[in-house]
């Protein structure tokens, strides 16, 4: 359950100059695990909206991992509103329709089949962008999950997710744990605090 604090950080994004600017670098083994975290969760739920499994999915992921490795050195950054993410975008419908072309020309496909397919994604390119930025809000709010979940303990964490994710009554949840309503309050608050400060971060970190 996406929470309205988190959505109106989430609304709020523009891709951050210091990660891309150690993309560029090429050796930051940090910044391309924080770009895969994030970035991957995102390729992988936007090409599974294309009749795609999820190991095919998984696949895909790594063959744009390795492109924007190779050509990020070319990207110019802009502050303008959603410029890398548009760029990842066509390097990730590219792959898209590419493993899809390799997929079914396996299976004899016809040409008519493909001129059929660029037409309906061509038709349909407003609903293709809403995917991506849903699919973007949900990798930024599933990365500042996990990265709260470890920060606080499985146990902390477990109470926010029943009462908070689950929607679980403070009654219900203090029948589970050994806490009070007034901790599992407390609970709900902290984590809420550390979810916008990890969002904040995934999204502003300059």
């Amino acid at each position: 359950m996406e929470t309205t604090e988190t959505s109106e950080l989430l609304s709020a994004y523009h891709t951050r100059e210091s990660l891309l600017l150690r993309l560029k670098q090429g050796e930051d083994g940090v910044a391309w695990r924080e770009f895969y975290e994030i970035y991957g969760r995102l390729i992988f739920g936007y090409s599974l909206h294309y009749d795609i499994s999820h190991s095919e999915a998984e696949d895909i992921v790594q063959e744009v991992c390795i492109k924007v490795f190779r050509q990020i050195i070319r990207f110019d950054y802009s502050p303008e509103r959603g410029r890398f993410r548009g760029w990842l975008k066509t390097i990730t419908r590219h792959a898209v329709v590419d493993y899809l072309r390799r997929k079914n020309s396996r299976q004899k496909t016809s040409k008519e089949y493909w001129t059929r397919l660029e037409q309906e994604l061509d038709a349909k390119a407003a609903v293709d962008e809403e995917i991506w930025r849903l699919e973007w809000e949900k990798a930024v709010y599933e990365t500042a999950l996990e990265r709260v979940r470890k920060r606080v303990g499985e146990a902390t964490f477990d109470v926010f997710k029943r009462y908070v994710l689950d929607d679980q009554s403070a009654v219900e949840v203090s029948e589970e744990t050994t806490l009070d309503a007034n901790a599992i309050y407390a609970v709900k608050h902290r984590v809420l605090k550390f979810i916008r400060q990890e969002v904040a971060d995934i999204l502003e970190d300059e």
